[in-house]
């Protein structure tokens, strides 16, 4: 017979050590308010269109507050009935990445671009992934070496100024461009424009309210081959910097981190039963 000293869990698939992932849009992205979930497992190697990945996060939570009105009756009073008059969502986490488009997220800011034009190019038609890319040019002639700051901008989507399509530069060879770590956010295209970076400002100005859209999610169990067979993710269709950043240089021994913590607003949504009604976010447990 099972005894309680034997600790028995329902069902040890759902008990992982995680390290969730933060994706993040540049403005409001209604995607899944309606009936609808992602189609296929969220790919760390291929952010869905118009998202950003911002890196893994640490000491994730997401705390879901509720204020509740008792109305009592009686001697003794005793609780007769509740009314639910006020909620709140946040999502609170540290992260160490500090890459200029991710601390612009994940801090409610916007970014400007100061371009340095002498190194400049476009991606040629045999543009790669998001770790590397080919310019029609070859690079060095076009000012690009190991070690530089550039950004790639759409002739039809976001200039050079305003693209938050960034990375660093690892090695250059003839028309190849290898990039350092995942590479840019988002996958360069036929003729996008490739630039050095020379400064990138950071604007939070008073008054202004910055809404993103998020998707925080984590795989939990992966089968024999490395395959995803289950996954986590939690959608916020609106999500708001509530507490500016607290950068924490620690010492010389860790590397330094920022404190985060934002909020959700709650909108209208359908849910899979065909329902509609106001939340903070979506949540699901895909299964492939």
């Amino acid at each position: 017979m099972t005894t309680t000293k034997d600790a028995p869990d329902l069902n040890l698939r759902f008990v992982e050590i995680v390290s969730p992932r933060l994706w993040m849009s540049t403005s409001y992205k209604n995607t899944y308010i309606g009936n609808a979930r992602p189609a296929a497992a969220l790919d760390i190697d291929a952010p869905l269109s118009g998202w950003y990945d911002c890196g893994t996060l640490m000491a994730a939570r997401v705390p879901v507050t509720k204020d509740v009105f008792e109305f009592k009756q009686g001697i003794p009073k005793t609780m007769r009935k509740m009314w639910e008059v006020d909620r709140t969502a946040q999502v609170t986490f540290n992260t160490a990445n500090l890459n200029p488009y991710v601390e612009a997220f994940i801090l409610g800011q916007t970014l400007y671009n100061t371009v340095n034009n002498t190194a400049s190019g476009k991606t040629a038609s045999l543009a790669g992934a998001r770790g590397s890319c080919t310019l029609a040019s070859y690079c060095a002639s076009k000012g690009f070496a190991a070690d530089q700051l550039v950004v790639c901008a759409s002739p039809t989507n976001a200039s050079s100024e305003t693209s938050y399509n960034m990375a660093m530069i690892q090695s250059v060879s003839g028309k190849a461009m290898t990039l350092e770590d995942l590479g840019f956010p988002v996958k360069p295209l036929k003729a996008d424009k490739i630039k050095r970076l020379s400064a990138v400002d950071f604007m939070d100005k008073m008054g202004v309210d910055t809404v993103r859209s998020a998707m925080l999610f984590w795989d939990t169990y992966i089968d024999s081959s490395g395959s995803k067979k289950l996954q986590h993710a939690i959608y916020f269709p609106k999500l708001r910097n509530f507490s500016g950043g607290d950068i924490d240089f620690k010492d010389s021994s860790e590397p330094y981190e920022n404190s985060v913590t934002m909020t959700a607003q709650a909108i209208s949504m359908t849910f899979a039963d065909a329902t509609t009604g106001y939340d903070f976010y979506k949540k699901w447990v895909l299964a492939y």
